[in-house]
């Protein structure tokens, strides 16, 4: 069924994102992430750009004589909540296995606008590019991965067209990991999220995933949690289906039992 066919109270409950034991949840998060800062070589905070704590990035990096690939984690919050101090948590599970950890921080809406947070994720990636090394870490090694409105991010920092503008090659994004994320802003126009994001039709088209597509030869995973609303399940199955077509290597399935929350938790 098209969201186009719904009325907009019944598009918003389907991109309400209501999971019952959600703060419970976020909590175990946080207290691992807390725990995790202890225990792991870490750079927290560094800036990438000159707007505070709101343009930071953490790197749990692993003790390794050879540089190594970054995966970069964008979090969620529907673009105007959360931080990354809530998603270093899964650190260990990477370094563990010869790969840094990036989580980052980007501006939030309603102060700031779709473009200015998409802005902010590229230009972290930018950043990483040019000074990976310092951290020991490979440049041409950087995957990216984030849940909800960090999956949306993951598509957009995928596609094709942006890096230049940025002075990054073209592939400087070796693949991507989108859980639960959202591909096509539009049916956001008519539910209340718009009152934070603030968009018109050409702003969510500029920022859709499905209208700026991925390089062919980028590697994308896409999934989402079983029990999740339909409109979130069609989205990432209708946008992996898109990317397939157009020749992009992709990887569909969800995730048996998990919510919008839980599925989170499997990354580490």
């Amino acid at each position: 069924m098209s969201w186009k066919s719904l009325s907009s109270r019944k598009i918003w409950d389907e991109y309400n994102i209501v999971v019952p034991n959600a703060q419970e949840i976020n909590e175990e998060y946080q207290r691992a992430s807390d725990e995790i800062v202890s225990q792991q070589s870490s750079h927290v905070d560094i800036s990438y750009d000159t707007g505070g704590e709101r343009q930071s990035l953490d790197l749990f990096t692993p003790n390794t004589e050879s540089p190594s690939p970054i995966l970069v984690f964008f979090h969620g919050g529907y673009w105007k909540a959360n931080s990354k101090n809530l998603r270093r948590f899964p650190a260990q599970a990477y370094t563990d296995n010869g790969i840094a950890w990036g989580p980052i921080n980007y501006r939030l809406a309603p102060e700031f606008s779709i473009d200015e947070i998409v802005h902010d994720g590229r230009n972290a990636i930018a950043w990483l590019y040019r000074n990976a090394k310092d951290f020991n870490c490979d440049p041409t090694k950087i995957y990216v991965a984030g849940n909800s409105a960090g999956g949306h991010m993951i598509a957009m920092l995928c596609a094709h067209g942006w890096q230049s503008r940025y002075d990054v090659p073209d592939d400087v994004v070796k693949g991507g990991c989108a859980l639960s994320g959202l591909f096509d802003l539009e049916p956001l126009l008519q539910a209340e999220a718009n009152e934070w994001l603030k968009m018109d039709t050409e702003t969510a088209r500029r920022n859709s995933p499905v209208d700026v597509l991925p390089a062919r030869g980028t590697k994308m995973i896409i999934t989402c949690g079983s029990d999740e609303t339909n409109e979130f399940r069609r989205q990432s199955r209708d946008y992996a289906e898109l990317i397939r077509n157009d020749g992009v290597e992709t990887n569909y399935f969800e995730m048996e039992g998990d919510n919008h929350f839980s599925i989170i938790g499997q990354l580490a």
